[in-house]
């Protein structure tokens, strides 16, 4: 089945469909729907928000992961979340949240502002940019991302806080999900789409964070990520 629908977000790393978790979100979403796309690497210059992803649907771009999913449930139904109570979708709210305004944070200091595992990250970016400057380029994104993680605030602690942060947030997460396949139940909601982004993401990489061996040590996480592999990702993106 072909689609006109075309998902600019980022590239496969270290096991996982997209290096962004938000793009992973977006994407694992969109499967759990069944509607094809195209998988593009993105231009965060091209973008509605200049972030990625963005979709381009016929023609009509949007940006912004959440507000792609609202478009999408107005075009498409809401099948996945029709059946939650209130309460359920205020608790959905707030993992949200907490993953997407707490939880990248913390993945986003131990990926780009220490120096362990930039050598790893440093070789994945560099192919990507024009052989010469290459080096460079790599080099002034993470200077802009630490820029950033530093305005917003969790560069400003010490590395034995953030890992604190993000372990919190995963604890958090995982005595909700407890035992239970799916945030809610048997089936699967939005929700999961967001917890396997950002969860399933931050496993992958880097291996040796304190933060991503936490996550592992959670049975019910790496279940619940298998899982969703399991039933959404049998198949890789078509570019």
């Amino acid at each position: 089945m072909t689609s006109n629908l075309i998902v600019y977000g980022g590239w496969e790393a270290f096991g996982v469909a997209d290096f962004s978790p938000f793009c992973l979100k977006l994407k694992t979403y969109l499967r759990m729907i069944g509607v094809p796309y195209t998988s593009k690497l993105g231009d965060p210059r091209k973008a509605p928000t200049k972030k990625i992803p963005y979709i381009d649907d016929g023609g009509t771009l949007v940006g912004d992961s959440g507000l792609i999913v609202e478009y999408l449930k107005k075009k498409h139904g809401d099948s996945l979340d029709a059946a939650l109570t209130p309460d359920q979708h205020a608790l959905g709210h707030v993992v949200r949240r907490t993953l997407e305004e707490s939880t990248y944070w913390a993945g986003v200091y131990v990926r780009w502002v220490e120096d362990a595992p930039w050598p790893e990250l440093y070789a994945l970016l560099r192919p990507l940019f024009p052989p010469v400057i290459g080096g460079l380029i790599a080099n002034t994104i993470r200077s802009g991302v630490s820029k950033q993680a530093y305005g917003q605030g969790i560069a400003r602690h010490t590395p034995e806080e953030v890992y604190a942060i993000g372990k919190a947030d995963l604890d958090a997460v995982s005595a909700i999900l407890g035992q239970k396949p799916y945030l809610f139940g048997d089936s699967p909601s939005s929700y999961d789409a967001v917890l396997h982004g950002f969860v399933g993401n931050l496993m992958a990489f880097p291996k040796a964070s304190p933060i991503s061996q936490h996550a592992r040590s959670h049975a019910n996480l790496v279940s619940f990520v298998d899982r969703m592999n399991a039933k959404y990702w049998a198949t890789p993106d078509a570019r």
